[in-house]
């Protein structure tokens, strides 16, 4: 039995207006064009993820087969009587092999780093807000559904994604695939910086021995791959902390102060890891006084405090412009949290990489932040603006000044009078 109702005898169908022409005709829906039928919806193409894939393979193209011929060529140019290097004069199958494992290695290198970023942004939200990061996967921020495997492979996922959750369709905030992107990528340059060069860039190491990834996979350099590690992991730590400056919370101590004796603690288990001692450039001799244990404990005691106390002097200058143009009391105390980082990072610096380091960063940071300040002054900008990126600017200085730093320790330290 149909639950539609036939019309009447007197009544009909359709009733059409008066104005309306004489030929008009009803078409039903079978009879309707295709153009006017609901088409089903196509899979859009991720172009992100294809763009980035694409360039992955021209790299890999242009490093296994297109790089050598054309190192080849030049040193032939350049020096036509002489013989040609061996690392260029291998056989095809024999460097393609060899550069492959090279690009893989690279490839490993950024995927340790955005995966150390990725569990690093979890620590920078749950933490924070005194939520555990034990138990409990990485769901969505809208929606509290967990992410798949798939979907929470760093960088990766984000894409496949397009950056929405699966289930709401709501954005998920590019700052995740940015803050992996950045912590990849600065794994990459301590490997190839560190590792690659055979530590050319540390104070008091030998680095005249073999260099180039071949060698190290070959001749393994432990105590390099320890302190690459442990220089890699203080950026991490110190870009975490500059993301955690966008919440209303600050970072808890505790936590801060596991992580930070995690990435100091290889020079207390192999003190040659100590690239610069805590006497010099003054009085050298005091090195001999204390044990091979001691020295480090010195070192890092020395070096953290010496970053407390000036990121705590410091720290009143950076948050003078905040306090001078805010009003609102939660922007008030979000750049009392930016505050608060900025010492935790100059302790974490001096700590790891020693006093004399941390003096020498802390100084130029203020500079560049200065000069920043001093072109925000002069020309019309708003507050709403300077209120975005505020937060940031800090930490992108002290970091930025930090890499500068790392990538030429060993002459910054022959200037001063320290190699």
């Amino acid at each position: 039995m149909s639950d539609s109702i036939p019309p009447m005898a007197d009544e009909t169908p359709f009733q059409l207006s008066e104005n309306a022409p004489a030929n008009v005709e009803f078409i039903s829906n079978a009879e309707q064009p295709l153009s006017r039928r609901k088409r089903p919806k196509r899979k859009r193409t991720n172009w992100p993820l294809l763009t980035i894939a694409i360039g992955i393979v021209c790299v890999y193209i242009l490093y296994v087969f297109a790089l050598p011929e054309i190192q080849v060529a030049i040193f032939r140019s350049r020096f036509p009587k002489k013989l040609i290097p061996p690392e260029l004069a291998l056989k095809s199958s024999t460097r393609i092999l060899l550069r492959t494992c090279e690009f893989l290695f690279v490839g490993w290198f950024f995927y340790l780093g955005a995966s150390i970023g990725s569990f690093l942004n979890v620590v920078a939200g749950r933490m924070p807000e005194g939520r555990t990061i034990v138990f409990g996967g990485s769901k969505c921020p809208y929606c509290n559904t967990r992410l798949s495997f798939l979907d929470n492979t760093p960088v990766l996922g984000w894409l496949l994604v397009q950056g929405k959750c699966r289930t709401c369709r709501l954005p998920i905030a590019p700052r995740y695939l940015m803050i992996e992107v950045v912590i990849g990528a600065i794994f990459v340059w301590i490997g190839l910086w560190e590792l690659v060069s055979s530590g050319s860039n540390l104070p008091h190491w030998d680095s005249s021995g073999r260099s180039g990834l071949t060698s190290l996979v070959l001749f393994t350099q432990w105590q390099l791959i320890a302190a690459a590690l442990s220089h890699a992991g203080m950026f991490a730590v110190l870009i975490m902390l500059g993301v955690a400056n966008e919440g209303r919370k600050p970072f808890p101590i505790l936590p801060f102060l596991v992580m930070a004796a995690a990435v100091a603690s290889p020079k207390i288990f192999n003190p040659s890891l100590d690239f610069v001692s805590w006497s010099e450039p003054f009085q050298r001799s005091l090195i001999s006084k204390l044990g091979p244990i001691a020295n480090p404990l010195v070192s890092i005691l020395l070096g953290g405090l010496s970053g407390l106390g000036l990121g705590w002097i410091s720290s009143f200058w950076i948050a003078e412009r905040a306090n001078s143009i805010v009003e609102r009391h939660w922007i008030v105390k979000r750049h009392w949290i930016v505050k608060r980082h900025w010492i935790l990072q100059c302790f974490l610096i001096g700590s790891v990489l020693g006093w004399q380091s941390v003096v020498t960063i802390v100084l130029c940071s203020l500079i560049v932040y200065g000069m920043i300040r001093a072109l925000w002054s002069s020309r019309s900008v708003s507050i709403q603006s300077v209120q975005s990126v505020e937060a940031f600017v800090p930490s992108m200085c002290l970091i930025g000044i930090c890499m500068l730093h790392h990538s030429l320790w060993r002459q910054i330290a022959y200037l001063i009078g320290i190699v």
